[in-house]
């Protein structure tokens, strides 16, 4: 997933939403939902701090009363004996000043040593007492963390929820420098923050995401915070997030996450961008490589993580009859997806044994145990060795027994719903070519894969966003005054024009419509946004390109250009006075 966070901009302005069910508009609520820590602190340590000031104004006060000596018989002042007290109680020790003192003073003063030591013990006592309480704890974390998120000032994620697919979209963030601030309700998780060996120190809370005011302190009302992920595997949690946002922060990107279909529905009600069920995920991205073969490689492929080889075609495959085994909501929602593409399924339950799979053409091992679905892998395959195997995985702990296994398909559901949430909110172009993918004919995919295996190769292109403005192209700009400048010459190599970088042209975004797979020889203008694929080495020579004017008229007109200025006003000059010769 690294190389879809290659194009999400940054501070970029918050979008009007017309669908929002806000009616009145709400600050946020940012307070924490507990007392002070310095409050806590006064309230608790109010007895102890009574005791010491009391030890020390009645040792103070004792020892002025007290009888001097013979030589010096006058009694010692209240300062005096403040200044005695004082370094005495605090067990620093000075000597008998300002004169050698009688024996009922020096009494007195053991007697405060004795007497400040207790009291010293029972405030230090209740100080860590007081350290060891869960309010006490909570209160400092709750401030501290406060403190992490007021102090981010570039644009950020809120992620709500830290499990598996929570992490893998942390750390595919991570990889592209990104800021992100994480709430879950499990504290060994945001403990595990410290120790997944991130870039920068991770503003993370233990703490609920269905409280707004949790919500605020995490930086829901920071104009800083870009979007919002509701990664929980609490489907009411995602909906309250939904909510918070859709009523205090409309204009913010909300991707949630739901198993359940009638929470599912509820988070559109509040016009949720993307609610992402991986069960149901699953099952069409399943009948589409069955359907459409090369649009589901096509897509599938652009959505793995950078390096990944383009995957085999399904074959042969909606002939037969396939078997679900399965419980819960997953059975459920794959059968009822390869039913509606018309094919033969049976729906079994785990705890009934293992099924008959000798005339089946595909089997789904989809239990809530790794350890069941590999047992009932093994078997089938044993069975009939020329059976498709699809096995659900649920922790990435069996990641390298099923990986040994080879089934041909291993659904990772947490995995599935990284890559699709991050290539939602950091991409909106690079989605938007999936999804057209997505909803294209399968012959238009075939063309559009087989185009970008051959410019690219077979693995997975990094993508990379094109502004054509004066901070990303300055010397197109200054070319596209007088003249006029393709996408075609954009892939030009600077220096051998005749040599095409690797690079493919997948979106151009013009006065807000996308054309998708536009033409090489269509002409660029002003405020266009481009939506590249391809190696990441040429596609920096690209960009480089736009930067530089000699290289800008080397790829569009073949001229060796010389690089100063100077010398390409006078090259220009001998030109003109070349074509008026002639």
């Amino acid at each position: 997933m690294v190389n879809l966070l290659q194009l999400l901009q940054r501070g970029k302005p918050a979008r009007n939403r017309p669908d929002s069910l806000r009616r009145v508009r709400v600050e946020v609520p940012a307070e924490p939902p507990a007392t002070d820590a310095l409050f806590l602190v006064l309230r608790r340590m109010r007895m102890p701090l009574v005791v010491v000031v009391s030890v020390f104004a009645l040792m103070t006060f004792g020892l002025s009363v007290m009888p001097g000596s013979e030589a010096n018989p006058e009694r010692l002042s209240v300062f005096d004996s403040f200044y005695v007290i004082s370094y005495t109680g605090l067990t620093i020790g000075f000597g008998e000043v300002p004169h050698p003192f009688s024996y009922p003073q020096r009494i007195w003063v053991t007697l405060t040593i004795y007497a400040s030591v207790i009291a010293w013990s029972y405030s230090l006592a209740s100080l860590l007492a007081l350290a060891q309480e869960h309010t006490f704890r909570q209160a400092i974390a709750l401030q501290r963390f406060g403190r992490k998120v007021r102090g981010i000032n570039v644009p950020y994620v809120l992620v709500v929820g830290y499990g598996q697919a929570g992490e893998a979209v942390c750390r595919a963030l991570d990889d592209q420098g990104r800021q992100f601030v994480v709430l879950d309700s499990d504290p060994e998780r945001v403990q595990r923050l410290a120790l997944d060996g991130y870039s920068t120190d991770i503003a993370g809370l233990a703490a609920s995401g269905r409280d707004p005011r949790i919500l605020g302190m995490a930086g829901l009302a920071h104009d800083n915070c870009e979007a919002v992920l509701a990664l929980t595997d609490n489907d009411e949690t995602n909906l309250s997030v939904v909510m918070s946002v859709n009523l205090l922060r409309p204009e913010l990107m909300v991707i949630a996450r739901s198993s359940d279909r009638e929470h599912a529905q509820q988070m559109h009600d509040f016009a949720a961008d993307v609610v992402i069920n991986p069960f149901d995920r699953y099952g069409a991205y399943l009948v589409m490589a069955l359907r459409r073969p090369a649009g589901f490689r096509l897509a599938s492929w652009l959505m793995s993580p950078r390096g990944t080889e383009l995957p085999h075609k399904l074959e042969h495959l909606t002939d037969g009859h396939w078997v679900v085994c399965a419980d819960g909501t997953f059975g459920f929602e794959v059968t009822r997806d390869l039913e509606s593409a018309g094919l033969d399924v049976l729906l079994v339950d785990p705890r009934d044994g293992r099924p008959d799979v000798s005339d089946a053409v595909g089997f789904i091992a989809g239990a809530e145990s790794d350890i069941v679905n590999m047992a009932m892998a093994a078997h089938a395959r044993i069975e009939n060795d020329e059976l498709f195997i699809a096995v659900r995985q649920n922790s990435a702990v069996n990641e390298a027994p099923l990986r040994a296994f080879d089934a041909d398909s291993v659904f990772v559901p947490t995995e599935l719903l990284a890559r699709e949430a991050v290539a939602r909110i950091t991409s909106p172009n690079y989605w938007s070519f999936i999804d057209h993918v997505l909803h294209e004919d399968d012959d238009w995919d075939a063309r559009v894969m087989d185009e970008i295996v051959a410019i690219v190769g077979d693995e997975t292109p990094v993508s990379t966003r094109l502004d054509v403005d004066y901070s990303n192209a300055p010397a197109a700009l200054r070319w596209m005054s007088d003249h006029e400048l393709t996408i075609g010459d954009l892939l030009r190599d600077p220096d051998d024009r005749e040599v095409r970088l690797a690079a493919y042209p997948a979106v151009l975004v013009r006065n807000g419509r996308r054309n998708f797979t536009p033409p090489l020889e269509m002409t660029l203008r002003e405020n266009d946004s481009l939506l590249f694929l391809g190696r990441e080495e040429d596609l920096q020579v690209m960009r480089a390109t736009l930067f530089h004017d000699s290289a800008v008229e080397y790829v569009v007109t073949g001229r060796e250009v010389a690089t100063a200025w100077v010398f390409r006003v006078v090259q220009r000059i001998r030109w003109r006075l070349r074509d008026r010769a002639r």
